[in-house]
């Protein structure tokens, strides 16, 4: 049924609850004659008798019971999917998909996907990890809603927001004998090195600093994926690396890993934000940006 017959059916539905013509009439804001109508007509459509009079309230024939049982069904679960559908226009249910390169997957996301979901705890929230060029894929084939990069490059057709700037230092061992000590890129250079994954922001800006210098990329070199693969590495005791200051900041202050400071070179790095150009956030990502644009506002 559809249209005027929905509408009988809700009214009966009414009738069937309340138990009086009347009262359901004063309920609705309508004419009893009104109610009358529209339950004549449902009979006729339906053809059977719904309704008896008992004195002056009503009792339900067998087929109005069965009638009134499953409209009872229907009108819930319409009030469930209105409900539904106001949570997902306003953020409180829906999908979240996240694509992080590492730092930020390891250092900030955790705390703001955590404050999100405290306060949308209806929304299935997902975190995907990969490189630069993995990020930027996975946000402009629709994979992810949005991304967040450690890096300076970014791909055609995203728009980015800067949320931090950190630093990219070199680290070596912490009994190191160039720790905290200040050298040139070539004497560096001549160290065994870690070297990130191809697509790598860092391991881009290894190989850049080399090729603005004339010098040769590192001959000793272990190749890493991960982040935090490469620090660990580093603490074990092998040579030096490119890392973000914010993931080793720890490490540093312990002692576990030393700074190596090279002359004329800082590399400072942001952790972007980014979303596809020119579209329109759906209201739960709006909100997931929101929180994050709080949450560093109020750290500042």
């Amino acid at each position: 049924m559809i249209g005027e017959s929905l509408y009988a059916l809700r009214i009966f539905t009414q009738v069937a609850k309340i138990g009086s013509v009347t009262r359901t009439a004063e309920s609705l804001l309508i004419s009893q004659p009104a109610v009358t109508a529209q339950l004549r007509k449902l009979e006729q459509e339906m053809g059977m008798k719904l309704i008896t009079s008992k004195g002056r309230s009503i009792q339900l024939t067998e087929a109005g019971e069965l009638l009134a049982t499953h409209s009872k069904r229907l009108f819930a679960l319409e009030a469930e999917i209105e409900s539904i559908m106001d949570d997902f226009s306003t953020g409180k249910r829906g999908s979240l998909r996240i694509c992080s390169t590492q730092l930020p997957a390891s250092t900030v996301l955790p705390h703001w996907i955590v404050k999100f979901k405290q306060k949308y705890p209806s929304v299935d929230v997902q975190l995907y990890k990969g490189n630069s060029d993995l990020t930027f894929e996975r946000l402009l084939d629709y994979s992810v809603h949005v991304a967040f990069v450690y890096s300076e490059q970014l791909g055609e057709g995203v728009e980015s927001h800067t949320l931090l700037d950190d630093e990219l230092i070199f680290i070596v061992p912490g009994e190191h004998r160039l720790a905290g000590k200040e050298v040139s890129l070539e004497e560096l250079m001549r160290e065994p090195f870690i070297l990130r994954e191809k697509g790598s922001a860092t391991r881009r800006n290894v190989m850049n600093l080399c090729e603005a210098a004339n010098l040769d990329k590192p001959k000793s070199v272990i190749q890493i994926e991960g982040l935090r693969e490469s620090i660990e590495a580093v603490k074990a005791g092998y040579g030096a690396a490119l890392v973000s200051a914010l993931a080793v900041k720890n490490d540093l202050f312990s002692g576990k890993l030393g700074r190596v400071f090279v002359k004329d070179v800082v590399i400072k790095h942001p952790i972007r934000l980014c979303t596809r150009s020119n579209e329109k956030h759906s209201t739960t990502t709006a909100n997931f940006i929101s929180l994050i644009k709080d949450e560093l506002a109020n750290t500042l």
